[in-house]
């Protein structure tokens, strides 16, 4: 297994230290600790973990909070003592999660993240890269992710936007967002775009390919902390 980056977001500061040994004991990567949504937030604008180990309820507020909303696409392995089956919905409602009762011990935790990272793993090789669509003949389409600009809502479809093609996909914002990376964040009600291609950011819309795109107020924070992670 490569070294990995790892957020571990807990506020029981005992369970953190136990959590800190066993990874440290299996030996796969750096360490990030918080101990509350704030200072998780902090870091994971910084720079994006390969993986979090996150308690759910928090201080300050429960973790979906967060990893749903921005972070859709990261592994997260939730770990709780409270045995709530609302819970459960919210982080199955994510595409790469794991599922851990407390208290539990290191094999369960490595076994875990084997899975977990086994199944990211085999998305990743698969040609996932890509959303399929249908052309105007007809036929598939298979649109690279590092190709597309920007997405927009149009009622239940949505319209990926590359450099110099549209297409029409009939699925919602919300459900295109879970087949995209980190790169793409959503900025509006009605807009996902891919970071990597703004060119400048103005008081209530940003610039990608000379085009104009609206910045939701809710979303401003967002797109300032994801444009700092990847800049």
């Amino acid at each position: 297994m490569n070294k990995l980056k790892i957020l571990v977001i807990e506020d029981d500061l005992i369970w953190q230290l136990k959590l800190q040994m066993m990874l440290e004991q299996l030996n796969i990567g750096t360490i990030m600790l918080a101990s509350n949504l704030a200072e998780a937030q902090q870091l994971l604008s910084t720079q994006l973990p390969d993986l979090v180990i996150a308690d759910i309820v928090m201080p300050d507020g429960i973790v979906f909070t967060i990893l749903t909303k921005n972070y859709r696409q990261l592994p997260v392995i939730y770990q709780t003592g409270y045995s709530q089956e609302g819970f459960l919905k919210k982080a199955l409602a994510m595409p790469n999660i794991g599922f851990l009762m407390k208290p539990f011990e290191r094999f369960a935790l490595q076994a875990t993240i084997e899975v977990l990272l086994s199944k990211v793993r085999a998305s990743t090789d698969m040609p996932s890269d890509s959303i399929s669509v249908i052309g105007k003949h007809k036929h598939r389409i298979d649109v690279s992710l590092e190709g597309i600009y920007w997405v927009k809502a149009e009622g239940n479809y949505s319209i990926i936007n590359t450099i110099d093609q549209k297409y029409v996909l009939k699925r919602s914002l919300r459900k295109v967002g879970d087949d995209l990376t980190v790169s793409f964040i959503q900025i509006h009600k009605s807009y996902i775009i891919n970071v990597k291609y703004v060119e400048r950011i103005g008081e209530a819309e940003v610039y990608i390919n000379r085009q104009s795109i609206p910045i939701g107020r809710k979303y401003r924070k967002v797109l300032f902390e994801a444009m700092r992670g990847n800049y």
